[in-house]
């Protein structure tokens, strides 16, 4: 009887155990029903599972039938995913109330909660609200944005989330993202190289190129941003100074690399190249910088060029820009079933002594490496073995060299181009 009674005790210690220690980190994905977010969430899974570490995932969105469609649609896992209802464009008291409620409703675990944040489009918001919750509930951030005067916003955050110890990515994902980290490690090389013979290498100049065929398989979401880039005036920096220029203006021809081939390309809106310029390498002068865009097939580029000639309030609005997307799905669907969803990255790095380098990576399709890239940035501020994003806000240009070489690995899985 007695060794029953004590198997008994140690089946319920043990199961008692497994409910307060099997869920390692909780990781809340807002906008986790829409592509971009659907594809965070399954890398998240898919990245934690291979290292071992269990997740708990909650994805968190205005309306539950968004949730359920991604559901039915295995755009997110059919099982193991939760939904909280909640709005970032609501009123942040009511914001930062459901995430404490969630946080608090979480399994106990060692690596406590965290946020993603992949709700797009950003343009047209103005206020970090969600990071500003999360570093008062004491969470770490990671979001997508794209759009420069949010994320400045957001940096303007950085001295509290350090006083309340709290990591937090903004301007995270493929493109702005990774990207801002092949401009690092390109000013990286460059540096060394002039260090091993003994010259001070200045950086003279990064330019940004992206191609992406149809919408990567990203949906609406990305035609839509694209409309509001196209009223968003592109950053732009020579001789140290911004210069704001006319969007979808200045076409170059870019060689992506093979598969890809030469693609027209044109000036779009990028924080990152805001970000590297001026947080990069804050103690020198900034670069000549810029970004372009191109697309498939060849006559979007024109479509999107035309589209300028709608005033800018129409083409700024968030809503009818989204509605406007929407209504043309079916289109956008059919053209993704021909073009396919290549993304491909290149980015063009000149030192003031005239040495160069040329880095690029190229997927398959855009949203499942949006997903893979924004899941290695969100689990790297998590690590256990060792701390690589310290508390603050950053940049992804400003991380070290650790936690940079991390994601790029990460990043690297399915590319079929990987030139770095």
């Amino acid at each position: 009887m007695g060794r029953v009674t004590i198997a008994l005790l140690l089946v319920v210690f043990s199961i008692a155990l497994l409910n307060g220690c099997c869920v390692a980190l909780n990781v809340l994905v807002v906008g986790g029903s829409g592509r971009v977010g659907g594809s965070t969430v399954r890398w998240l899974k898919t990245l934690s599972d291979r290292e071992q570490n269990p997740i708990s995932i909650t994805v968190g969105g205005r309306r539950t039938e968004s949730y359920q469609a991604a559901l039915r649609n295995k755009v997110i896992p059919s099982q193991g995913v939760d939904f909280v209802s909640l709005d970032i464009d609501g009123d942040e008291s009511v914001l930062k109330q459901t995430l404490e409620q969630w946080k608090n409703s979480c399994s106990p675990s060692d690596d406590g909660c965290m946020v993603v944040h992949t709700g797009g489009p950003f343009q047209g918001r103005t206020s970090p609200v969600l990071l500003r919750s999360c570093i008062e509930l004491a969470m770490p951030y990671a979001d997508v944005c794209d759009e420069f005067d949010l994320a400045e916003t957001s940096k303007e955050l950085d001295q509290k989330a350090k006083a309340a110890g709290v990591p937090a990515i903004v301007s995270c994902g493929i493109w702005p993202g990774v990207s801002a980290l092949m401009a690092a490690e390109g000013v990286d090389q460059l540096k060394k190289k002039g260090e091993s013979s003994g010259e001070k290498v200045e950086i003279e100049s990064i330019d940004y190129s992206f191609f992406t065929a149809g919408t990567g398989n990203a949906g609406p979401t990305i035609v839509s941003a694209t409309f509001l880039l196209l009223a968003t005036p592109v950053i732009t920096f020579m001789n140290g100074i911004r210069q704001d220029k006319e969007p979808w203006t200045e076409m170059r021809e870019v060689d992506f690399g093979n598969g890809i081939g030469n693609k027209p390309v044109w000036l779009l809106d990028n924080p990152d190249v805001p970000t590297t310029a001026m947080y990069l390498n804050p103690n020198e002068k900034p670069p000549n910088c810029s970004s372009r865009f191109g697309t498939d097939p060849l006559p979007w580029n024109y479509l999107f060029g035309a589209m300028k000639a709608l005033p800018r309030s129409l083409l700024y609005n968030r809503d009818a820009m989204q509605n406007f997307a929407l209504f043309s799905e079916p289109i956008i669907r059919l053209v993704d079933k021909l073009v396919g969803a290549t993304n491909a990255m290149r980015c063009d790095v000149t030192a003031s002594n005239g040495d160069k380098v040329t880095l690029r990576i190229a997927h398959s399709d855009l949203e499942q490496c949006v997903g893979l890239a924004t899941a290695a940035f969100a689990l790297e501020m998590v690590k256990k073995d060792k701390q690589t994003v310290p508390p603050g806000v950053w940049f992804p240009s400003e991380l070290g060299n650790e936690a940079r070489k991390n994601i790029l690995e990460v990043s690297k899985e399915d590319a079929f181009v990987y030139e770095l």
